[in-house]
């Protein structure tokens, strides 16, 4: 069942903002597109240079509104700009020229603009409103918004995502990281022998199944990740292709990690698989929206291992969890996993592939997928 609430008032609505997006924008410009009078996205940019040339105001402006016309059957917007500068800093109110900029092109494209908004770090207001304060309005107001009450009493709130947070590993307990490192390193020195088999059959009780082991590891349990496990984990992504089984059997089921396993085998094998079913979806094209709550599963059971594992084999590990984010719609989360990621590792192919995809600013397909009954908001953190 879906909550809503209604935004009577400008300051309503920017208390309601941040659960659009998931987490409380910073240095962002967000667009929150509307089907009639419902919300059903919300889409965050890194703020454009304020300073920057007119021409390249309008390019900026043209790339936004060209991303929200990639969710289907939008009709209105409403713009919110979050600063850290002051309305007290300067004669206009902060990022005018950049709104400016697409209030023009979103009114050419069609779009009614409800409302566009500024909260900077003293104060927040319209740009739309004629009276607003030159030294604007209390960001109080905001704070005691009705509708955060409302929100607040809510069982469908979901808590804000520490965006600092989420982009740091958590610490691990001396013992799992010791034993953990052991089995990776045991696992290691094997490879290639004829004892690697034997040691896995007995030893890790693995029987070659990647895909029913990758999805054995998003099952809850006393402990997210027993340290053998966590060691084979890291030990079969060393491979790209097993790394795939893994990664799009977490995203679409144990069924499509399978084919994923067979078109592998075919490509290997010099067949053309580009066709095929499934065969583009590690670049996001082709697939539905994958399972929000196997990615998150995903999610824990990356955060929980990696930081357990020596360094050197953390790279895939990191890069997958790029491609977690990436897949949930967030570019900024994926764009810091990214980086950390080709910091241990410049050369790693799939950290190189995302790299150059959030840097256009691209997203798989699924995340423009809103459904033409949706009525909360579906949050998409391009970073272009």
């Amino acid at each position: 069942m879906t909550t809503i609430i209604k935004a009577a008032e400008a300051q309503d609505f920017l208390a309601l903002v941040p659960h659009l997006t998931g987490f409380q924008p910073q240095q962002s410009i967000v667009l929150v597109a509307f089907r009639g009078n419902r919300t059903c996205g919300a889409l965050r940019l890194d703020l454009p240079n304020a300073a920057a040339p007119a021409a390249a105001r309008r390019r900026a402006a043209t790339t936004m509104l060209g991303l929200v016309c990639r969710i289907s059957d939008v009709d209105a917007l409403v713009l919110v700009v979050y600063t850290d500068d002051t309305f007290t800093a300067g004669d206009a109110m902060p990022y005018r020229a950049v709104i400016d900029n697409i209030l023009s092109r979103a009114r050419y494209s069609g779009f009614l603009v409800r409302d566009a908004l500024c909260v900077a770090s003293d104060a927040w207001g319209s740009y739309l409103d004629e009276d607003c304060p030159p030294e604007g309005r209390p960001l109080g107001l905001i704070a005691e918004s009705p509708a955060r009450h409302t929100l607040a009493r809510t069982a469908q709130q979901r808590p804000l995502v520490d965006v600092e947070a989420e982009s740091r590993l958590p610490a691990a307990d001396f013992p799992t990281r010791e034993q953990t490192a052991k089995h990776y390193t045991e696992l290691e020195s094997l490879r290639g022998t004829a004892e690697l088999g034997p040691a896995l059959m007995f030893d890790y009780r693995f029987s070659g199944d990647v895909v029913g082991f990758a999805d054995d590891l998003l099952r809850p349990r006393e402990e997210p990740v027993l340290p053998r496990d966590a060691a084979l984990l890291a030990f079969l992504v060393q491979a790209p292709a097993l790394r795939d089984e893994v990664l799009l059997s977490w995203a679409w089921g144990q069924e499509f990690g399978v084919s994923v396993g067979e078109m592998n085998a075919r490509h290997s094998a010099g067949e053309d698989i580009s066709d095929v079913p499934g065969a583009m979806a590690l670049g996001g094209f082709g697939m539905p929206r994958p399972d929000p709550s196997r990615l998150r599963a995903a999610i824990r059971v990356l955060r929980y291992s990696i930081p357990r594992l020596p360094r050197r084999s953390q790279a895939p590990l990191v890069t997958m969890l790029a491609w977690m984010h990436w897949s949930l719609g967030s570019g900024t989360l994926a764009a810091r996993w990214v980086a950390q990621a080709r910091a241990l590792d410049p050369e790693h192919g799939l950290a190189e592939l995302l790299d150059r995809m959030l840097s256009a600013g691209r997203l798989p397909d699924w995340a423009w997928d809103v459904p033409p009954d949706a009525t909360d908001g579906t949050a998409i953190d391009a970073v272009v």
